[in-house]
């Protein structure tokens, strides 16, 4: 296997503000775009051709990848005009992945695990199609799995609303995790030119005729849906990161991070490139700070994500929160979340100083790009 298509079209909805001026695959995971960390484990195992199927905010993409050289890997590009569906987006990239068996990879999850193997698994079953699973509580989300436990067999697969586990129990249940591997005869089960789902269209045919298979995973994965999804799932990569360092590292600091006296950090964080830290900073845990930021004297910062260019001022605090790139915090000013609602600011917010923005219990506060925050909430 050589090839793979990336599916990086859709507007990201549920995490606005944060996709309001940039693509949902392209929001920064530990610093680098979550579509950028799958193509790098993709390259790992030899594939060299990708595919990425893009439509909203296409000229981004195009843009940061261009052909693909400067990762080591050749980059294609199908466009939807008009969205055409899971299926159909697949079927406009017919024409590169014709030849051989591909992964096919949702562009918005977070992932870390061995694709070899999945591989590996997919070939000695001899299975049209193998899909990657994660066993969840929650399975309202996703698309449920109903797997004959002998052979790995898919005997069924659910749509989220299709699913109706026992009344008042939680079943944990193996689901979707957006990451597949295809040979090329599914393409004769897609029609040209029609709005189609892999989901609903193509995979309970496959399910009957005994060909799809369930693969589950032994790694991290994490789906960027919402805002406190993408901060959990820094936390867990950053984790699964650290772990891979086999006890070497507690943390992912930057060489090139200048410390300015005393900091308390406090594992696990990550700092990204040429970030400056004033003394008296207190840092994590479950801080990402991302590149040429610059934190002034006295900044607490956890459970929190920090983007790249942004400027936290003396004094300041940051807590469940997630601050988009170019922001500026002025002095004493106070960002703190709580377990069901983040304070979110798009890229370019200024918030002058004092302001302290408290979240409620419920309910995210959230401000979009270049606009200034002048009064409190708390």
């Amino acid at each position: 296997m050589t090839k793979a298509i990336i599916l990086s079209g859709g507007w990201g909805t549920r995490l606005r503000p944060l996709t309001c001026s940039l693509p949902k695959t392209l929001i920064p995971v530990v610093n680098v775009p979550v579509v950028e960390r799958q193509i790098t484990l993709l390259r790992s195992i030899g594939v060299k051709e990708i595919v990425l199927a893009v439509s909203v905010m296409s000229e981004y993409l195009k843009g940061y990848f261009g052909d693909g050289s400067s990762l080591g890997i050749k980059i294609h590009y199908t466009n939807e005009e008009n969205p055409m569906g899971t299926a159909g987006a697949l079927k406009l990239a017919e024409y590169y992945l014709r030849d051989d068996n591909f992964f096919l990879l949702n562009g918005d999850e977070i992932i870390n695990f061995n694709f070899k193997e999945m591989l590996e698994f997919h070939e000695n079953v001899n299975a049209t199609v193998t899909i990657a699973s994660k066993t969840v509580e929650d399975t309202s989300r996703y698309g449920v799995l109903i797997v004959n436990g002998e052979t790995n067999r898919i005997d069924r697969f659910l749509e989220k609303e299709e699913y109706n586990p026992p009344k008042d129990m939680i079943v944990p249940m193996p689901v979707n995790a957006g990451v597949y591997i295809f040979e090329p005869e599914v393409f004769d089960q897609i029609a040209p030119k029609k709005k189609l789902s892999i989901e609903r269209d193509v995979f309970p045919i496959l399910a009957r005729e005994g060909c799809l298979y369930n693969y589950s995973l032994k790694g991290m994965w994490k789906d960027i849906g919402t805002p406190l999804d993408l901060l959990e799932g820094n936390i867990l990569l950053m984790k699964s990161l650290i772990e891979e360092t086999a006890g070497k590292e507690e943390n992912i600091i930057a060489t090139s991070v200048q410390f300015e006296g005393n900091t308390t950090i406090i594992p696990p964080i990550t700092i990204g490139e040429h970030v400056i830290v004033r003394y008296g900073c207190k840092l994590g845990p479950n801080a990402v700070i991302g590149d040429n930021s610059y934190l002034e004297k006295n900044a607490m910062i956890k459970n929190s994500i920090i983007n790249n260019k942004v400027f936290i001022g003396e004094n300041s605090i940051v807590e469940k929160a997630i601050v988009a790139d170019n922001c500026r915090l002025e002095e004493n000013v106070e960002l703190k979340g709580n377990e069901n609602a983040l304070v979110i600011l798009g890229s370019s917010v200024h918030v002058l100083k004092n302001i302290r923005l408290i979240s409620p219990k419920d309910q995210h506060i959230t401000y979009c790009h270049h606009e200034v925050v002048r009064r409190s909430i708390d």
